[in-house]
């Protein structure tokens, strides 16, 4: 009777050490991250802006993911003369490679996204000719990262990275509203190049 009761002990012990051995594996082998991102452009110059961005990342090989994100932007552009404050929405894709392979270590990446601003700009500042109005753009953004993914146990992460690009822009709509006027500004297209640092926090799965 003894020895019947330890085998079912020993049985017990053994599938239980299986079972968690397994999840162990299963928790260590994850494939999925969501990512929540600030970045920031720093005050250098006229520009200063902020983003916001949420991330579902998959890993597709050892060593390569790739993500879908959305995005909130605000920015403002302040030279004395012109002032641009706006807001922005966007979507994108991009791509990651972990030479040490899985959601960790060291990266290489890059990305695609589109925009879509809407702004109020004030011009001739501190003259009697002031003038105010507002628009609306759309974007397209390319951009490379590098970055570090710090692993803080099995589900979460903190990584901080680097970020630089290019965007070309073009209005949409613009307007002046002040003065008066039935007739609407100038369209413009442009062409910029950012750098910003940002960091994310993830809970991988």
């Amino acid at each position: 009777m003894k020895l019947l009761e330890i085998r079912k002990l020993g049985c017990a012990v053994a599938a239980v050490s299986l079972l968690a051995a397994s999840g162990g594996a299963l928790a260590q082998d994850v494939k999925n991250s969501i990512n929540l991102v600030v970045g920031g452009v720093p005050p250098i110059g006229y520009v200063k802006a902020t983003v916001v961005m949420l991330e579902y990342e998959r890993l597709i090989t050892q060593k390569i993911s790739v993500f879908g994100r959305g995005s909130t932007l605000k920015y403002k552009y302040d030279d004395d003369t012109y002032e641009e404050e706006g807001d922005g929405r966007g979507i994108g894709l991009g791509v990651r490679f972990f030479p040490k392979g899985g959601l960790r270590g060291f990266y290489v990446g890059g990305a695609v996204s589109t925009f879509k601003s809407t702004w109020d700009w004030i011009d001739d500042k501190g003259t009697t000719s002031i003038k105010r109005g507002d628009g609306e753009s759309t974007s397209i953004q390319w951009g490379a990262e590098v970055g570090y993914r710090f692993n803080l146990g099995r589900h979460v992460s903190l990584t901080p990275a680097l970020n630089v690009g290019s965007w070309l822009g073009a209005d949409t709509k613009c307007n002046q509203t002040s003065p008066a006027t039935t007739v609407p500004c100038d369209k413009e297209s442009q062409l910029g190049f950012y750098g910003a640092v940002s960091v994310a926090l993830g809970i991988a799965f």
